[in-house]
């Protein structure tokens, strides 16, 4: 089966110049989100997008790690919305994603220049942060080896934690697609070569343990999101 993802994705970019010069950075940060492709099905509020966030940053940070991450690179940054977060929060930033309308987006909003369009499997392993994430990505992924080549990748580059948020849960799979032909017309039709991959917990178990990393796993409670029931959440400290 062919996987037109790619070509959806490059398709994507940010309409930033609706926001009378990108003054208002709520507004902003909801339509890097918007492009981002969180504008299917229903459509959240910042305060549920902003939650995740905070929840995101305080698990990446390691038990014991008090100080809290200074640097962060995101795998899969899209037009870099959750990247827009962190440095306002000042921490250093850096990303990958592979479509050139949204990396041309997210260049207009962060301050970072470590910023690059690529493949997942080729970020390179510096400069090096304190943590790596991925965000709604590794669903997209054409299979598992290549998952795991990306978490090698991740693991190469962080020097403290990893997160795989929003990763499609293999027991939840014909829930999932059910829901979808229910409220989508011409579900099978509409998203024909448009995979979704789906894990199990037990691929991220035998990484974390591969590596001597602790691993913890959470649920999807982001208010209003119709997604929250079919995926889960993983991080992976470093020991």
């Amino acid at each position: 089966m062919t996987n037109e993802w790619k070509n959806l994705w490059n398709q994507r970019h940010g309409e930033l110049e609706k926001l009378g010069g990108g003054v208002d950075r709520q507004k902003v940060f909801l339509e890097l989100k918007r492009s981002n492709g969180f504008d299917v099905v229903d459509e959240l509020t910042y305060d549920a997008l902003y939650g995740q966030y905070l929840e995101t940053k305080q698990n990446l940070c390691p038990p014991g790690h008090q100080e809290g991450i200074k640097s962060v690179y995101e795998v899969g940054c899209g037009a870099g919305a959750n990247l827009f977060l962190f440095e306002s929060d000042q921490i250093r930033t850096g990303g990958i994603d592979y479509s050139e309308g949204l990396i041309d987006t997210a260049r207009q909003v962060l301050k970072t220049e470590d910023i690059m369009c690529g493949e997942a499997v080729s970020m390179p392993a510096a400069p090096r942060y304190d943590s790596c994430f991925s965000n709604s990505v590794f669903s997209y992924f054409a299979d598992e080896e290549y998952a795991l080549k990306v978490l090698e990748k991740m693991y190469e580059k962080a020097d403290y934690s990893i997160g795989i948020l929003d990763v499609h849960d293999i027991q939840k799979k014909e829930a999932f697609i059910k829901y979808r032909e229910e409220i989508v017309p011409d579900y099978h039709e509409r998203y024909k070569n448009l995979p979704k991959l789906f894990y199990s917990r037990e691929l991220f178990i035998k990484f974390a343990a591969d590596h001597n990393m602790e691993i913890i796993f959470q649920e999807s409670t982001m208010e209003g999101y119709w997604n929250n029931k079919f995926v889960f959440h993983c991080y992976m400290y470093k020991k």
